[in-house]
């Protein structure tokens, strides 16, 4: 039987995530915490209630059966989730689907199969499969099968990873991945654990064993206003990976203005970066 694994979405053409045309998978669960994080609701390893503005009438049904309070009028449904104990009954009961659960549980082979339907594209563009997060290791065993059912397929498959995993886990899926995108914030330990919660050294050390792997890899920093993006860090950060080879790309990943409607519609208001 196909093992289960639990996801946010599977995006289809996507063109961020690697070469070519590929098909994302998003996993949930990561061990950082980052403050800038685009896909907040990727991190918990449990769903979350989303509330999509745009769907909703107004009919305010959520205010009336909440006994939590998450939810209030003020000309506009007024979503918060400090308190929300994810009972459900807001979920259950918006007939326009405004209110979803933030993840879903599908099996290896059913999202496999999905991705075949697009081959053709991946074949004519040089693309693939790209398992991302969240951070795919925290559910390695999920990631093995995903990975290794689509190398069995003739699909290429890439792995976006933080690299904060026990480096077991990183030799399990080594075999069949073909790309690693690895994400690298600083180099400075102290700055790393203070704006993502985590120390860096196990991220650095893995980063290597790739590289003695002979695994194809590429560097992907965020460019995060005056917290990664300063003069000192993409110094120490080129510098680092240049030590350990200096041929390995080096990707600068730009800004998500749309970052702040992620934490909306989760219905966290207190960000704890906010320089936009």
């Amino acid at each position: 039987m196909s093992a289960k694994g639990f996801i946010t979405r599977v995006q289809k053409f996507s063109l961020h995530d690697g070469p070519g045309i590929r098909t994302t998978i998003f996993l949930k669960g990561c061990p950082l915490n980052c403050v800038w994080c685009h896909n907040p609701e990727n991190i918990p390893r449990f769903s979350e209630v989303l509330f999509l503005r745009e769907r909703c009438a107004g009919c305010r049904r959520c205010v009336e059966l909440c006994s939590k309070k998450c939810f209030d009028w003020q000309d506009k449904i007024v979503f918060k989730s400090d308190d929300c104990d994810r009972c459900g009954l807001c979920v259950n009961n918006c007939s326009l689907k405004a209110l979803l659960w933030s993840g879903m549980e599908l099996p290896a082979e059913e999202i496999i199969h999905q991705a075949l339907s697009d081959k053709s594209y991946y074949e004519m563009s040089g693309g693939g499969v790209t398992i991302s997060g969240g951070e795919p290791l925290f559910q390695i065993d999920f990631s093995c099968e995903l990975a290794s059912l689509a190398e069995k397929n003739g699909i290429n498959v890439a792995l976006d990873t933080s690299g904060y995993s026990e480096p077991e886990a990183f030799m399990k899926i080594l075999p069949f991945v073909d790309l690693f995108l690895f994400d690298l914030k600083f180099i400075d330990p102290e700055l790393h654990e203070k704006y993502t919660g985590r120390s860096n050294g196990c991220i650095l050390d893995n980063f290597r064993r790739l590289h003695e792997a002979k695994k194809h890899v590429s560097v992907r920093v965020p460019l995060i206003p005056k917290v990664t993006d300063t003069p000192g860090n993409l110094a120490q950060i080129h510098e680092f990976v240049r030590s350990v080879d200096p041929v390995i790309d080096i990707i600068h990943i730009p800004f998500n203005v749309l970052m702040p409607e992620k934490y909306g519609m989760l219905g966290k208001t207190n960000l704890k970066y906010e320089t936009f």
